[in-house]
């Protein structure tokens, strides 16, 4: 009788234990090449256009959503983590500012789980898209480039430069709600390194996360350098461990290329490593840029209007 109950409890664990060690808590990733970046060229190109350079980051977080940790950074565990949905805002000194990200719209952050939506703190981040000279996103996922598509008309699209990954008819793209001929063409190559503003570079990374994701390297006027790496890195416990997303949500309900983000993943580390100042800002991470111990300089609200 012990021998078969014992029998039985081995393969009930096997049953239940290897699927969930697979999906929740495998961070595997081994021969996985690392990506390059280099900093010497980041620095060149973001000193190659004439104009001033941002001179400050503002952040508005729009809602949240708390999910266990596991679930977005594999092996992490069981206590929730509060994802956030945010927009950056660059002023430029004498100049229309820069945007990233657009926050998310009410009916998306309802359709995602979210606890809370800030209808105040989004009007907030669509008045500055409005008034933005630049607007730039790390991917095209709902929660970064899908509040832009609902509230900017054919005009507004055109102050965006995006990357053909990031434009229907590639297909994580084609399922934001486009409106007739609001479609803008593609301002970004997407598969180089490009300048787009002073102090600001564009660092595709396709067949990563999304096939148009892309990092943003923003030097700001007095020096300080920050890399915008989107949902590459939704957290920084992502790139400072090495943990990717489980396999439960890469796999079923936000598809991504494994290999290439961890490919990512590394060459963030790498690019820290050897620039200790550079603040490598997450897709989701606002109680990471909360904690003054991390010291991102970044200001909570736009203009400082606190959330």
């Amino acid at each position: 009788m012990t021998h078969r109950l014992n029998l039985f409890l081995l393969a009930l664990v096997l049953l239940i234990g290897g699927p969930f060690y697979w999906f929740l808590l495998d961070n595997h990733a081994a021969n996985i090449p690392a990506q390059r970046i280099d900093i010497g060229e980041l620095r060149q190109l973001a000193a190659s256009q004439t104009g001033s350079a941002p001179s400050d980051i503002e952040v508005e977080c729009a809602g949240f959503r708390r999910v266990p940790g596991s679930l977005m950074v594999a092996g992490s565990g069981i206590k929730r983590k509060l994802v956030c949905y945010m927009a950056f805002r660059l002023p430029v000194p004498g100049g229309a500012p820069v945007m990233i990200e657009s926050g998310i719209t009410a009916a998306d952050a309802k359709a995602g789980g979210a606890e809370r939506f800030n209808p105040g703190n989004q009007a907030r981040i669509e008045a500055e898209l409005d008034h933005a000279g630049l607007i730039l996103v790390t991917h095209e996922h709902a929660d970064h480039l899908g509040a832009l598509v609902a509230h900017g008309g054919a005009a507004l699209m055109q102050k965006a430069m995006l990357n053909p990954g990031q434009l229907p008819p590639s297909p994580v793209a084609a399922r934001l709600r486009w409106h007739s001929g609001q479609i803008p063409p593609a301002r970004l190559p997407g598969d180089r390194i490009v300048a787009v503003a002073p102090g600001i570079v564009v660092v595709p990374a396709p067949d990563s996360h999304t096939p148009g994701s892309q990092m943003i390297f923003v030097r700001l006027g007095d020096g300080r350098e920050f890399l915008f790496v989107g949902d590459i890195s939704s957290f920084a416990q992502n790139w400072q461990e090495q943990r990717g997303r489980s396999r439960l949500i890469e796999q079923f309900f936000a598809p991504e290329n494994r290999a290439g983000v961890f490919g990512w993943l590394a060459a963030i580390a790498a690019l820290k490593a050897q620039n200790p100042a550079l603040v490598v800002v997450p897709g989701h991470d606002f109680e990471w840029i909360l904690d003054l111990e991390n010291h991102t300089g970044i200001r909570i609200g736009f203009s400082s209007r606190p959330i």
